[in-house]
């Protein structure tokens, strides 16, 4: 014998798949499936026309609805890195000032080592405060 190779055994045969019948759809299904399409568009329509209302307001009201919530947001939040600052500077005096009693007997030597940690402290938190700043305008 010759040898039996698979395609020459596959030249012209076809493959004869059998129809696959599609079952009709309940209509309880259709109408359930329907209902729950409409309230879904309705939830969407409600969740993007929540904050319009129907009033008609002047122009400086339109300026202003904007601009003054964003301003306070503005000053909320630097008045929190005000005070983020202050209690971390004032932290790291208090806990470098009780910590050098073990290393220092005199007090000035234990101000002096609690000034200049709080210095570095502060110097670091102002580096990160302006590269903070930095990276938001450069969102703008």
């Amino acid at each position: 014998g010759s040898p039996l190779y698979l395609h020459e055994l596959l030249e012209g045969s076809e493959i004869d798949l059998p129809e696959v019948p599609v079952p009709p759809r309940n209509p309880e299904l259709v109408a359930r499936l329907e209902r729950i399409k409409a309230k879904l568009a309705n939830e969407e329509y409600r969740r993007m026309t929540r904050n319009i209302t129907g009033q008609v307001r002047g122009p400086l009201h339109c300026l202003l609805s904007g601009f003054v919530p964003q301003k306070l947001r503005s000053v909320k939040a630097v008045v929190i890195t005000i005070f983020n600052f202050i209690v971390t500077v004032v932290a790291a005096f208090a806990c470098t000032y009780l910590g050098s009693q073990y290393v220092f007997a005199e007090t000035a030597a234990r101000v002096l080592s609690a000034v200049i940690v709080a210095s570095v402290v502060g110097l670091a938190e102002l580096y990160v405060m302006v590269r903070t700043l930095e990276g938001d305008l450069g969102k703008l």
